[in-house]
């Protein structure tokens, strides 16, 4: 029997794959994308009558954007929302980054790969607040700290007035990864394609598979990364763009492959 077109009870979104436009490289993967949907709009001019009956509508464009919910904080959303290619730390490629944290009065404490210079020393207080700040010294007393710089150990101030001190330095890590938001830098275009499982009404124990693919799409600088665990999901959205130098200038193509899906 021939395929048909029909109804579908969409169930979820297996993967939202993005690769390079001109290289074709694999960028990122999407796994908890969900509330998700494409919408078109177009404009148009009417044609009336002298009464204002509308005797024409003469539709000239169609725009179209993707917008989706993922389920957890990303990083890869986050580093295609600005636009700009993730630093990641190697041996090889030091990335630049700092530490805080705050320590107990007689803490032994070692600072790793810190950058000589960038050490602050400070009286900390249980409610956040700050107190004095204490000076790098050959050795430590009461308004100074010392670093021995062969092993990066750090001997705290011996001031009687704190319990506490805060520390932040920076260090050179050899991983982990840096993404920069610069002002001036925007995303580009990538080919995205979805897979999404559904059931036909008809077939309701057979799960099958749509793949839903924007040939050109240019993920949305307009984000924001919540910082909170009660509110842990950020969208993810971005415009569907034609290939202004093709011929068919196709803003998405839906592949109904008819197979059923295993996953």
């Amino acid at each position: 029997m021939a395929f048909r077109l029909g109804d579908k009870i969409y169930k979820e979104i297996l993967y939202a794959y993005a690769e390079d436009l001109i290289t074709t490289d694999p960028l990122y993967v999407l796994t908890q994308l969900s509330d998700a949907s494409i919408d078109i709009t177009a404009e148009s001019t009417d044609v009336n009558d002298k009464n204002g009956n509308l005797v024409k509508k003469i539709w000239k464009s169609k725009a179209g954007s993707f917008s989706g919910t993922n389920a957890f904080v990303n990083t890869n959303i986050i580093a295609a929302s600005a636009g700009t290619t993730p630093i990641f730390a190697s041996n090889g490629n030091k990335v630049t980054m700092p530490r805080m944290f705050h320590v107990k009065k007689g803490a032994d404490v070692t600072l790793t790969d810190y950058v000589a210079g960038s050490v602050k020393v400070a009286q900390y207080f249980g409610d956040g607040s700050l107190g004095k700040t204490y000076t790098l010294g050959e050795s430590a007393d009461t308004d100074k700290f010392a670093i021995a710089s062969a092993t990066g150990k750090l001997t705290l101030p011996t001031d009687d007035e704190t319990d506490m001190f805060f520390i932040k330095y920076l260090r050179e890590s050899e991983t982990g990864a840096k993404i920069s938001n610069k002002a001036d830098e925007f995303p580009s275009s990538v080919r995205f394609i979805i897979k999404a499982t559904y059931y036909n009404p008809c077939k309701k124990n057979e799960l099958k598979a749509d793949y839903i693919e924007f040939p050109s799409f240019q993920v949305s600088p307009e984000t924001t990364v919540p910082i909170n665990a009660d509110s842990a999901t950020m969208d993810f959205k971005g415009d569907l763009e034609i290939d202004y130098c093709g011929t068919d200038r196709i803003l998405y193509n839906i592949y109904d492959a008819d197979e059923v899906d295993a996953e």
